[in-house]
This record gives C-alpha cells, sequence and structure tokens, in this order.
C-alpha cells in the first residue's frame, strides 16, 4: 500500500525465512527494519489469492501502547500515527485464499485492519484513509476492484505480473538467505547462491498456466515458452474426476 513515492522503504539486510521451513504460511524476518511502514500487496488469480503483509514484531506493540499512555499522562499531543521512536524489526507475512471465497480474504484484510494504512500497528481508532491503494496483480485486479472499493474502501491499481513475477525472484534469490534448494526423493538440499554470477536463470512459473522466463538481469528478461495448461487446470480436472473438494 502506497501514499507517496517518498514513503520508507523495507531493509533487507540480513532477511531470512523464520521459523519451520515446512510450516503451512512461513514467514520472512526482517531483523534490522527501522521504519514504520504500511505494505500490503495481492496477487488475484484464477485460482488462489495471494496476500502479502508487513508487521512488526509482537513485543513492540507493549511498547506502543506503553509510550502512548506515557504522552497522554505528560500531556504531550498525538503526532498523528507515525512515530518519533524507532521500531526494530518486523516480518512479511503470506496467506493465501481460493479466489472462489474472495469474501474471507476481505474479512482477514478487515480483521487484521491492513486496509487502515499501519496494519497490525495501528490503534483501536484506526479509520480508513479514502485514498488508500493497494498494488496488486492477476486478472482479479480488474474483477473485483469495486467489491474491493465497496467492502474497504480500497482502490487496486494494478501492476504487470510478469514484471512482478521476476522482480520477486530476483528479490528471494538475492536477498533470503537458505532460499533457494534442490528437492529430490524428498530431501531437500539447500543451493549457495553467488549473487555476483546470478544471472541468467530459468523461472518457471506454475499457476493458473504456465511460464518460462530466461532471467539476464534485474528487469531483463524473456519469456521462453510456455503453456496455457497450469495448477489450476490440473486442479479443477482432479476435483471433476475424483469428486474432491481440496
Amino acid at each position: 500500500m502506497h501514499r507517496s513515492s517518498s514513503r520508507p522503504q523495507l531493509d533487507l539486510s540480513k532477511a531470512e525465512i523464520q521459523g519451520n521451513f515446512e510450516e503451512k504460511y512461513p514467514t520472512i524476518l526482517l531483523p534490522n527494519q527501522s521504519h514504520d511502514i504500511s505494505h500490503l500487496a495481492l496477487d488475484i488469480g484464477g485460482s488462489l489469492i495471494k496476500l502479502v503483509y508487513f508487521s512488526r514484531h509482537r513485543d513492540q506493540s507493549t511498547y506502543d501502547k506503553r509510550m502512548i499512555n506515557v504522552n497522554n499522562r505528560l500531556g504531550f499531543p498525538p503526532n498523528g500515527n507515525r512515530r518519533s521512536y524507532p521500531i526494530l524489526g518486523g516480518r512479511l507475512h503470506f496467506v493465501k485464499f481460493e479466489t472462489s471465497k474472495i469474501n474471507e480474504c476481505l474479512d482477514f484484510i478487515n480483521s487484521k485492519q491492513l486496509h487502515c494504512g499501519e496494519g497490525e500497528s495501528r490503534y483501536s481508532d484506526a479509520t480508513t484513509d479514502s485514498n488508500a491503494i493497494i498494488k496488486a496483480t492477476g486478472g482479479g485486479a480488474h474483477k473485483f476492484a469495486d467489491l474491493f472499493k465497496e467492502r474497504l474502501g480500497l482502490s487496486l491499481d494494478k501492476e504487470d505480473e510478469m514484471n512482478c513475477l521476476v522482480a520477486g525472484a530476483n528479490f528471494l534469490l538475492k536477498a533470503i538467505r537458505r532460499e533457494a534448494f534442490t528437492h529430490m526423493e524428498g530431501q531437500k538440499e539447500f543451493v549457495q547462491i553467488d549473487t555476483n554470477d546470478l544471472f541468467p536463470y530459468l523461472l518457471v512459473n506454475i499457476g493458473s498456466g504456465v511460464s518460462m522466463i530466461k532471467v539476464d538481469g534485474d528487469g531483463k528478461y524473456e519469456r521462453v515458452n510456455g503453456t496455457n495448461v497450469g495448477g489450476g487446470t490440473y486442479w479443477g480436472l482432479g476435483r471433476l474426476l475424483t469428486k474432491c473438494e481440496r
């Protein structure tokens, strides 16, 4: 989410995947994040909605409340929703929903107050910023734009999906330790990545369709092959043939 080009940025130094790598929704720890930021983005595909958002460390909330109480007792005026003291650390969270159950996604955003500009770091009197914009990719960014505006007062700003895909892959390979691995016969083996010798590489994206992309650098890529048959197609065929719901 953004409101100006000068908004604080993520500090990716020493970023790493937090917790068990087999967890359903692992997070990315950002131990050196010093700015209070508001980040929420969506990929609304034909089968799944993928959502990523930023939050501060959980124990920082207690400190926030203590600082508010101190300021109130001393009679200091509120300085808006921005803080004058540093926020140490945070994490990126990743959640997914079936696109057919988009109302569950909207309820989740509302319950976390992610549409109010500061996510979980907002206070109880948070209100939606009528100018709030969420970056989104996928066909659903057009299909559900009116629904997001009606339910949450948010505008969806569609980004080029291929650009975001390549930028995201480069981010993970460069910034996140132990992100690349091989998986054979149930065994995972991590691969050491030399960020100075990363390119070129072949990126295969499997969604509702499949795209094979040759990545030659930041912002430099070419789709070399692909097919319309992907995960969404196999999922649908599997449900029709087996009568399974999941």
